[in-house]
């Protein structure tokens, strides 16, 4: 199952029961709708949502698959409905495992490192040389149908070799006509791992141009100082992809020339990798996080010294970061979860001291005696008696509240709400 949280609202993708949309404060299910109606019954691997319009009640959201497809649905939560808004077909390029959206631009990544950026706002060339869009079909007025979109049209592509997972996406807009696409990535150097970012400034054409796409002006590349572990030496690796034109458009520039690693070498490095800019949160496998800043403009792109966050006792499955400085962290085992105040700390030393320790409890009008159990409750069937069998693979999080998937035997999944109002 894939989970994303935002304001409330909780939205799930599963192969099973396809996308739906729940109230966190309700614990109800405000819509639901297929995914798999397009020839394959392939499961959701990758999920992004775009809340630019929530004030309006709207969250965008995009699918990628395990074939390779992907697609973007629209949920109107004031009326409880989901609609699908377009749905790309299956490709030989692999299994999605990342994606970002902010329409009308999305980002994709295959297990491959293979990272697309496409737009929906679809150039067409008159035969005059005029340039025009294709927009979105409108919808029949006073419907509750989305509008639907034209194919998306692909921008440009970065096919890396030297780069591996995790990696994480963003796309985030930046003033009237400047967006950044963010790809942040993991790769091996001779004596251990380093963290790398690079980033994509997309300027929309004015309208009275003539440019028959948005433009990649500028490409940014950054990489954090290698970190040594023990084992054998690696062959160095570089940053992060060398860009494959489409179109006939401007490409950014390509990274240097690398060497390639042993395929027999073990991997080191971070377990999970989320970006929210500014910040850039890895989880290692030695139960502790790294925190790194990002600062970007114009003319540059850096990454900061990394800041060690100490407190968890096992090892991290997932964490999760929002631009207001506040992450969240969930152990694979056991009930053990973390809340990180990141926001103005980086240069403290006590870096120790920066997260809160979430002590499960459950009411006895909950159905529990107070300790007796996990707090908060399952939108889906599960048992929810401790049991150190169970796996928690995900977390995520808004002012209020905590959610996290719990796996157990058999691949049963619950959806945990822990509520602190």
């Amino acid at each position: 199952m894939l989970v994303k949280v935002v304001e409330g609202i909780a939205v799930t993708a599963d192969r099973v029961e396809g996308l739906r949309a729940w109230d966190l404060k309700s614990r109800s299910l405000i819509a639901q709708i297929a995914t798999g109606d397009h020839g394959s019954d392939a499961a959701p691997s990758c999920i992004a949502v775009d809340e630019a319009e929530l004030e309006r009640g709207i969250l965008d959201i995009a699918l990628g698959f395990s074939d390779g497809s992907f697609g973007l649905w629209r949920l109107f939560a004031n009326k409880k409905r989901l609609e699908r808004r377009y749905l790309h077909e299956k490709s030989s390029n692999g299994e999605l495992i990342a994606v970002a959206l902010s329409y009308p631009y999305l980002l994709t990544a295959t297990g491959e490192v293979l990272v697309s950026l496409y737009t929906f706002d679809v150039p067409n060339a008159a035969e005059t040389g005029q340039v025009t869009r294709q927009k979105p079909s409108k919808s029949v007025p006073g419907s509750q149908a989305a509008d639907k979109l034209p194919p998306p049209y692909l921008l440009t592509s970065l096919d890396s070799r030297t780069s591996r997972p995790p990696l994480a996406l963003s796309i985030r807009r930046v003033g009237k006509t400047t967006t950044i696409a963010s790809v942040a990535y993991t790769f091996s150097t001779r004596r251990g791992w380093s963290i790398g970012i690079q980033d994509l400034h997309i300027r929309q054409p004015t309208t009275d141009s003539l440019l028959a796409a948005p433009d990649i002006s500028t490409t940014r590349i950054a990489y954090t100082t290698p970190v040594e572990t023990a084992g054998p030496s690696h062959s160095p690796r570089t940053p992060p992809a060398t860009p494959r034109p489409r179109r006939g458009l401007a490409a950014p520039a390509s990274s240097p020339t690398s060497s390639h690693a042993d395929p027999e070498a073990i991997e080191p490095g971070p377990t999970t990798l989320c970006y929210t800019h500014p910040y850039l949160l890895a989880t290692l496998p030695d139960n502790t996080l790294v925190l790194h800043m990002c600062t970007s403009n114009a003319s540059s792109l850096s990454i900061s010294d990394g800041i060690r966050l100490w407190g968890h006792t096992s090892g991290i499955s997932d964490a999760e970061i929002t631009a207001r400085g506040k992450a969240v962290s969930v152990s694979t085992r056991g009930e053990e979860m973390r809340v990180w105040e990141l926001e103005g700390r980086l240069a403290s030393s006590g870096a120790g001291s920066r997260s809160v320790e979430i002590r499960p409890w459950q009411s006895p009008g909950r159905g529990g005696a107070p300790g007796g159990g996990p707090a908060g409750d399952g939108l889906h069937a599960g048992d929810p008696a401790r049991d150190w069998d169970e796996r928690r693979n995900w977390v995520g999080f808004d002012d209020e509240m905590v959610i996290v998937l719990k796996e157990r035997e058999g691949a049963r999944e619950s959806l945990m709400v822990y509520d602190f109002t």
